[in-house]
């Protein structure tokens, strides 16, 4: 969990930092199966609120969010490691209801649509590689042009250090700020098996869970940390601006089994951190990212609910 014992200002210093991590993370694979969600979710309207607690209006938010990979090709060499090529679609579609100032602040609609090829390969007998190249729209759906069509892509040095447990480092590019610009990444997958499962997830997104297998069709899932967020390319004042929004949730998460790799799933919890900036798209932008001088305000914390159904993981 987050350290809740930081003051505001390094929380969001923080958030700032990840709000360009989560992009680049979109596109880093780690399963070789056929695997895909679909899934919607749900928080009411709470406060917009500025450094000094001031109130900017309230708004509440719906989304819809997928994603499916596709392995191209998986083969293994004659050590029997894998290597394999893969294709994965992510999309996220936000409608945000404000009112007030908010309306102002923050788009009416968001999309987040991108493609990436991806590749694996061994380097070693525990080392491997993990590269990916894509790009994709991020934009409210009737302003998308040129400048909100934005890149992504990684490579990530992978070891094996268990069988369930693989940690990384790489770097990641992105163009959010108009000029290419490469980040450092980490990448860490770690999953127990039996009655009681915890999955720690750095790729994808930043996810933490403990799961209860009750039966051989439901089980019972506790998520205390699930960081995700959005992006759109906006113009404020004449000028081309990147939007980010940041959230931290924790839930309760039941899941039932109807098939074989098909289940349902409900999320009930609450959104803990919920932050909203407003960055130049420029050198001068990107560094005022991690030195919290850009514009930002954060939601009130809220109740949140999601319903999804997943494939193959």
């Amino acid at each position: 969990m987050v350290s809740f014992n930081l003051s505001k200002r390094k929380l969001l210093l923080s958030v700032s930092k990840l709000q360009l991590i989560l992009l680049l993370c979109t596109v880093i694979p780690h399963n070789l199966s056929a695997q895909g969600f679909i899934e919607t979710g749900y928080t009411p309207q709470r406060n917009l609120l500025d450094k000094d607690d001031k109130k900017h209006g309230s708004g509440d938010l719906f989304q819809i969010s997928g994603r499916y990979t596709l392995p191209l090709s998986v083969k293994r060499n004659e050590k029997g490691q894998v290597v394999a090529w893969s294709a994965t679609i992510n999309c996220v579609y936000s409608v945000l209801n404000n009112k007030d100032e908010a309306l102002d602040i923050n788009p009416k609609n968001i999309l987040n649509c991108s493609f990436n090829i991806s590749h694996r390969r061994p380097i070693s007998d525990k080392w491997y590689l993990i590269a990916s190249l894509g790009a994709g729209v991020y934009s409210s759906p009737n302003h998308v042009s040129f400048k909100s069509i934005l890149a992504n892509g990684a490579v990530i040095f992978a070891y094996k250090i268990r069988d369930n447990l693989d940690i990384g480092i790489g770097a990641g590019l992105t163009n959010s700020y108009g000029a290419p610009i490469i980040m450092p990444m980490t990448f860490l997958k770690w999953k127990t098996t039996g009655k009681y499962e915890i999955d720690v997830e750095v790729a994808n997104r930043l996810k933490v869970s403990v799961t209860r297998i009750l039966t051989d069709r439901f089980k019972l899932s506790l998520v205390p940390y699930d960081m995700d967020g959005i992006s759109s390319v906006i113009k404020k004042d004449g000028e081309s601006k990147i939007y980010g929004s940041t959230r931290l949730r924790s839930y309760l998460r039941p899941e039932f089994k109807i098939k074989e790799k098909s289940f349902i799933y409900l999320g009930i919890g609450a959104d803990i951190y919920h932050s909203v900036k407003i960055a130049d798209r420029s050198w001068k932008g990107f560094a005022n990212s991690f030195k919290g001088n850009n514009e930002k305000w954060n939601f009130d914390r809220a109740f949140h609910v999601m319903a999804g159904f997943r494939y193959g993981f």
